[in-house]
């Protein structure tokens, strides 16, 4: 249960092709692997090392991984300039020989990184998921791997994870530079508690923001926040204001907690941008609609009443009792193939909104639940119906490539539910309340006008 096992163990569930090899002073085999007693008795220089050692022997070990060819190394043991006095020295010490060997070195006091499209994962925390568009850069190695069940529970596919800890050798401008060109990572998330070269992180933000979108949560801005950072990682926080603006000068969209910063990044990964503010609200149910509504308006964006011509088109396939004007409230309908289908493809054709947000989308749950409730008193013959509903649903999920506009959904069950399960699954965000649905709409204007040079 100690911290070399648990990412020892991680790695080689995510299925990692690589060869990993274990070095342990004692042991001569750790989960099932052959063990080593020393870098030097590894019968090849490995491309990468992990090391998980106490503080007084990490440099020393670091020196002899350096002999022996080495170039790349993540520091997981704490001690160092976090815990201050000697910590300080010790890290000197550690980065003095980094540089000597010419190692790239993560850390010290992270926990490890992660490359989802290849299986690698050094953190103590395992991935049970897809891997996707989203990699996370963070001064918290909690806030770097905790999350993976979070994103696995929400059908949010990661890219790549790096948890910077202390920063020593490079930090987190390093790591932006890096992600900025990398091709499978199509939004970055940031959590930071400070940077110490303000200046270089504005120029490799400001040149990252013209090529993919960049999120981030700041934690250092209050005096709690700082000294928490400062005894965390060592972080040397700022004034929030000073924050903000360099965020807003470089292009960066500025979130306010964890789950704005998996949510906005989400949306970003997967949706085209829309070329406006114009928002149709789709819904089946009036309370969701109308939050949707009130929070178009409180982010921002516009709620435009749809033409005469338009609502015609929609009062053609949806019962009497439907609202056209926008929200687009169709009530209780059991017409799949309008819900799903019709409705939606007139909106997204049509020129007077350049964007979705829907709460409709559900699944079997409910049915198999009262099912399951009255046994041989009801059947809804889902085999019959839900192939077709499927049909419907992967037609819904092509529309924003199809027509260049985005499409947000919400459903309370979350992904749970097979339909929005599978809406995610292909390339539809779905959040499970419709204010936050409609704040990932909100951070996808942002980025449009990012993109525009709108400030």
């Amino acid at each position: 249960m100690k911290m070399g096992t648990g990412q020892l163990a991680s790695l080689l569930a995510s299925g990692f092709k690589g060869k990993v090899y274990p070095v342990h002073p004692t042991e001569s085999s750790v989960l099932g692997l052959t063990a080593y007693p020393d870098i030097v008795s590894v019968p090849e220089t490995p491309d990468l090392v992990v090391l998980v050692l106490p503080t007084d022997i990490v440099s020393r070990i670091l020196d002899e991984c350096g002999k022996a060819g080495v170039t790349a190394a993540v520091v997981v043991s704490g001690g160092f300039r976090e815990i201050g006095g000697q910590g300080v020295a010790k890290e000197a010490e550690l980065v003095e020989v980094a540089r000597r060997h010419g190692i790239t070195l993560v850390g010290p006091n992270c926990i490890g990184v992660s490359n989802f499209h290849i299986g690698l994962n050094t953190t103590y925390f395992p991935y049970d998921h897809e891997p996707g568009g989203i990699t996370v850069i963070s001064q918290s190695g909690t806030n770097s791997c905790h999350i993976y069940e979070y994103a696995k529970n929400h059908a949010i596919g990661l890219s790549h994870t790096v948890s910077v800890g202390n920063s020593a050798l490079t930090d987190i401008s390093d790591y932006l530079a890096y992600f900025a060109d990398e091709p499978n990572t199509r939004a970055i998330a940031l959590y930071i508690e400070g940077i110490a070269d303000g200046r270089r992180f504005l120029e490799v933000a400001g040149n990252a923001t013209r090529k993919k979108p960049v999120v981030a949560l700041y934690v250092g801005g209050t005096g709690a926040g700082a000294r928490a950072g400062m005894s965390h990682t060592g972080a040397l926080a700022g004034d929030d204001a000073l924050y903000d603006g360099m965020f807003r000068q470089a292009g960066v969209m500025r979130c306010y907690s964890m789950e704005e910063l998996l949510d906005w990044t989400w949306a970003l990964s997967l949706s085209p941008l829309p070329s406006g503010k114009r928002v149709c609200v789709l819904t089946n149910a009036g309370g969701p609609g109308a939050s949707m509504a009130d929070s178009c308006i409180r982010e921002g964006m516009q709620v435009p009443v749809l033409s005469e011509a338009l609502q015609s088109s929609l009062r053609a396939i949806l019962p009497y009792t439907a609202a056209t004007a926008n929200p687009v409230d169709m009530t209780f309908l059991m017409d799949f193939n309008a819900l799903y289908h019709e409705a939606p493809r007139i909106l997204m054709e049509s020129d007077e909104v350049d964007a979705v947000v829907m709460y409709c989308v559900f699944g079997a749950n409910l049915f198999r639940t009262l099912m399951e409730a009255l046994p041989g008193r009801i059947d809804y013959e889902m085999e019959k119906y839900f192939p077709f509903v499927m049909e419907l649903l992967a037609k819904l999920a092509a529309m924003p490539q199809q027509y260049g506009k985005p499409l947000i959904l919400s459903n309370f069950w979350g992904t749970q539910d097979n339909a929005p399960r599978f809406m995610a699954a292909n390339g539809v965000p779905v959040y499970l309340t419709p204010e936050r649905a409609v704040s990932a709409m909100a951070a996808l204007c942002r980025r449009s006008d990012i993109v525009a040079g709108i400030p």
